[in-house]
């Protein structure tokens, strides 16, 4: 079952802004979210979830896979 997709946006008193991204996974959160970081400005610090990297290491893992059946 897929989950939700939905963005957070939160501003502190000070006026620090923190985006999260939930229901995505891999670079899709990073899309998902570009035109906020477009329009807020910099990045001070990028945090990934356990999501972002248990589909990195999927990926990876399927993209060597095919260079080994394509080897053979």
């Amino acid at each position: 079952m897929k989950s939700k997709q939905c963005i957070e946006v939160w501003v502190s008193p000070e006026g620090a802004i923190t985006v999260a991204a939930h229901g995505y996974t891999g670079n899709s959160c990073e899309e998902a979210t570009r035109f906020l970081e477009e329009e807020l400005g910099s990045i001070g610090r990028r945090q990934r979830t356990r999501d972002w990297y248990r589909n990195h290491r999927n990926t990876h893992r399927t993209s060597n896979d095919t260079q080994q059946e394509q080897q053979t």
